[in-house]
């Protein structure tokens, strides 16, 4: 009878203690470095990969919205002692050699306890991030109201698609606060973007930075050309996502009398290194410039660029007035080669 007892106290003991952490294990084929990093603002854990890029951890944390990083990319998860969940990382993009390599953000599955929602979020930020640059667009283009009923709207779906899922509490609240939240800060970056739309038309602010010989180019010496100018930095993912369309693009307009395409970084000067070592490893031809104070710089601050972050693109005419503050990315090549065929017709008629 005691050794009953004993046995029961042991495995009730195991059960308790199950829900003391997560449980964590995966495996990540073509791996973009050697650890998965965990983290939000209370937490950080780098796990190392195996040899075979297979990985295995626990994980004693307080429930909530973290962050798994590659190395590369990012992805959104919610944790909470007691789950017991299984993450692969499958490749399914090619490389420009044809070799098959890993999107962190397009190619994962979540399996076992807790993978519901980690699959659903997962699926869900995959759906925005395909609407991307579509759905910005339009949310841009509304009116006070309009962005205010548009965004009421995409939480209710949301809420209500989390409701269907689960009934864990905890998540419910959290997403509820989190999806208020997103509606505070899309308000206020629509706000900032239709102050930036204020500046199309008025004088672009000047910078006199240096290039990539060692001297200084200022916006009057580009006079006389349309500029397409490209405010990034190093360490901006962002920005990086955007370089193979950027080579594309220019490609396509190389040699034309009328366009100049003009890189700024917004690196720290101690890393004027890093950034002539990405502009030569990215292949990126035009004109760079290396901004005097990060974000500090007068350029930066008098465009919003501090606001509105990076990347940002901006179009000025040859005499050095903003046609538009805010053009469209590389990526959007239909709205954007549109926008540059135009300016050409502009200088014919001029």
């Amino acid at each position: 009878m005691k050794k009953i007892i004993v046995l029961i106290i042991i495995i009730l003991s195991s059960c308790n203690k199950n829900n003391d952490f997560v449980s964590f294990k995966g495996k990540v084929i073509n791996p973009n470095s050697d650890s998965l990093l965990i983290y939000n603002n209370d937490y950080k854990k780098t796990i190392k990969l195996n040899e075979d890029n297979s990985f295995s951890d626990t994980l004693n944390i307080k429930a909530g919205k973290y962050i798994i990083y590659d190395g590369k990319y990012a992805v959104w998860s919610y944790l909470k002692n007691g789950y017991d969940i299984e993450m692969n990382v499958k490749p399914n993009i090619l490389d420009s050699a044809g070799n098959k390599i890993s999107n962190f953000r397009e190619s994962i599955n979540f399996k076992g306890k807790g993978s519901d929602i980690n699959n659903f979020l997962f699926e869900y930020n995959l759906r925005q991030s395909e609407s991307g640059m579509n759905l910005y667009d339009q949310m841009m283009s509304l009116d006070s109201i309009g962005i205010n009923t548009a965004l009421d709207s995409i939480n209710k779906i949301y809420i209500k698609e989390v409701s269907e899922l689960t009934n864990d509490n905890h998540f419910l609240e959290l997403e509820t606060i989190n999806r208020d939240n997103f509606k505070k800060s899309y308000i206020s970056f629509w706000n900032t973007k239709q102050e930036i739309s204020k500046h199309n038309g008025k004088k672009s602010p000047y910078f006199n930075y240096e290039n990539l010989l060692g001297g200084t180019t200022s916006i009057d010496d580009l006079k006389g050309k349309y500029l397409y100018i490209d405010v990034w930095a190093t360490w901006c993912g962002p920005c990086k996502d955007e370089f193979p369309s950027f080579r594309k693009l220019e490609k396509k307009y190389h040699g034309i009398d009328y366009l100049d395409f003009v890189g700024i970084s917004i690196d720290n000067i101690k890393d004027r290194e890093k950034w002539i070592e990405m502009i030569d490893k990215e292949e990126l031809s035009g004109i760079h410039l290396l901004a005097d104070k990060d974000w500090k710089s007068q350029y930066v601050i008098d465009n919003m660029i501090d606001k509105s972050g990076i990347p940002r693109y901006i179009i000025v005419d040859p005499k050095g007035y903003i046609v538009n503050s805010d053009a469209p990315r590389p990526s959007q090549e239909k709205k954007l080669y549109s926008i540059i065929d135009n300016l050409n017709k502009n200088v014919v008629s001029q």
